[in-house]
């Protein structure tokens, strides 16, 4: 053979090899489903596998045993912002909501936000939530308009009625009427928490004693129409939020009340959607991620475990919550992960493994979590601190074991009261009450916040301020606490608004 000719006989038989080899773009890399299990107001002490006593829950704990328990995840202190976390991946305060939202606001989130199901969907994923929303009221707010191809659930809270001025919503035409209300009264009468599918009100008021039931069959519905295709599946949970409510057939079944009765149908829900996977062939393909959204309500049985504080605090107890995640084959099982991460790392974690990419245009709070959550509890986090938010306010930090923290001072029960001569009884009342404001503030000095400082490796309940013995940290943490405030101020994106 020429040997002029046998270079370049080579060459063509390398390009022939690179363009038979399959294309990239053509052989789409495996898509995980995703399921998230998002309980309301469930403590870091109400699961049997969290030290829970009184309340049976064999599914979640059998949920825990085949994938990964955290015992450092963090959510905001109440409702909303949690939620509005999860969808966007940052502090909720970076999405403008700092606090919870009722019907009569008009704050809501933004059509401008970037949110998990709509970053899902250009993965080609199917898209849907079943349950609780409470992110927005107005029309352009609800989960149809944030990537959402399905909803079946309420717009908040089960506690949240409808004043007559806002129901505005659509009606379906064969809508089941309840407890006195009729289509009579539309916009006539308080309605007390309605159920709605894709945007119509579908039973007014819900039953609510069958919430945890129907969620379950919808999510299971859901599963079996979508099998041949991935999906996202948000199943947002009423309960427990309070008023509690159960079905008939665990009423009085658990040893800790209502709120154990609730809590043992939510572990009978878990299980139910573990099954229906299996049944239908998904079980090595569904990534499970079981949390709750906040702490819990101590006053009607809620749990914190060894954790101090609850919903609405920024102690361990009202941020720190139980979360379990369960993929067979692909999350290490048996396994208790101590690093601290945060619901906010669900998004960059779930689109990167969906094989998409988190927004660079703007400011995303979460990290991708799976090599920490792949690695058996031998990968560290990705974040260097971790902060404590309530309202518009950063009340603490965390570092490693280390956490600063800022606290309501606690209430003097003991004031000292104002008291007026009998020439200044006989003042004007504008006047009388100038003085008694005056005289008040000069006997009632208004107090600082407090500043603590707790070791969570050795104290994670919170009850040893050692901010004498280690000063040094403690500045150092509240420097980093000023920085990501002073951060937060010139990057946060406002709520929206109503439509104009």
């Amino acid at each position: 053979m020429n040997q002029r000719i046998t270079p370049l006989i080579y060459l063509f038989s390398a390009l022939v090899a690179v363009l038979l080899q399959p294309s990239q773009t053509q052989a789409a890399p495996e898509k995980p489903n995703f399921i998230v299990i998002l309980t309301d107001d469930l403590g870091y002490g109400d699961f049997a596998c969290y030290g829970a006593t009184g309340i049976q829950t064999p599914e979640i704990d059998r949920m825990a045993e085949e994938g990964t328990k955290f015992e450092s995840f963090y959510v905001a202190s109440v409702c909303s912002p949690t939620r509005a976390s999860f969808m966007t991946g940052n502090y909720p305060l970076r999405a403008g909501i700092g606090g919870v939202l009722f019907p009569r606001n008009d704050l809501g989130l933004k059509p401008e936000e970037i949110t998990l199901p709509e970053l899902l969907k250009q993965q080609g994923y199917a898209t849907a939530i079943v349950g609780k929303w409470h992110l927005g009221f107005q029309p352009h707010q609800l989960p149809l308009n944030h990537g959402f191809d399905h909803w079946y659930g309420t717009l908040s809270s089960n506690s949240s009625p409808l004043a007559p001025d806002q129901q505005f919503y659509e009606f379906a035409p064969d809508c089941s009427f309840r407890d006195g209300f009729s289509r009579e009264l539309i916009g006539k009468k308080t309605l007390a928490c309605p159920l709605i599918r894709n945007n119509q009100i579908i039973e007014a008021p819900a039953d609510q004693t069958l919430f945890t039931k129907r969620y379950t069959e919808e999510t299971i519905r859901l599963i079996s129409e979508n099998k041949d295709q991935p999906f996202f599946i948000y199943l947002a949970h009423n309960m427990p939020h309070i008023p509690l409510y159960v079905s008939e057939k665990f009423q009085g079944s658990s040893e800790h009340g209502l709120y154990g009765d609730v809590i043992q149908e939510l572990d009978w829900s878990v299980g139910e959607v573990l099954k229906a996977l299996k049944e239908q062939g998904l079980d090595e393909t569904t990534f499970v991620i079981l949390t709750s959204d906040n702490g819990p309500k101590k006053s009607v049985g809620g749990r914190s475990g060894s954790l101090k504080g609850e919903k609405g605090a920024t102690f361990e107890g009202g941020q720190r919550v139980p979360c379990i995640v369960r993929w067979p084959g692909k999350v290490p099982a048996g396994i208790v992960n101590k690093e601290p991460v945060a619901i906010f790392d669900l998004l960059p974690t779930l689109v990167q493994l969906a094989g998409g990419s988190v927004p660079t245009e703007r400011v995303i709070d979460g990290k991708d979590i799976w090599p920490a959550i792949a690695g058996a509890g031998k990968v560290e986090t990705p974040h260097e601190a971790y902060f404590y938010l309530r309202g518009l306010s950063v009340k603490g930090v965390r570092v490693d074991q280390w956490k600063l923290h800022y606290s309501d001072p606690p209430k003097d029960k003991s004031k000292p009261q104002v008291t007026l001569t009998k020439e200044e009884r006989q003042l004007p009342r504008d006047e009388r009450q100038k003085l008694i404001r005056e005289r008040s503030r000069a006997l009632n000095p208004k107090k600082g916040p407090v500043l603590s400082l707790y070791n969570l490796e050795k104290d994670i309940g919170e009850e040893r301020n050692v901010i004498d013995e280690h000063p040094e940290i403690a500045q150092r943490l509240k420097a980093k606490m000023e920085a990501f405030r002073l951060e937060m101020v010139e990057s946060k994106r406002p709520a929206g608004i109503p439509n104009p």
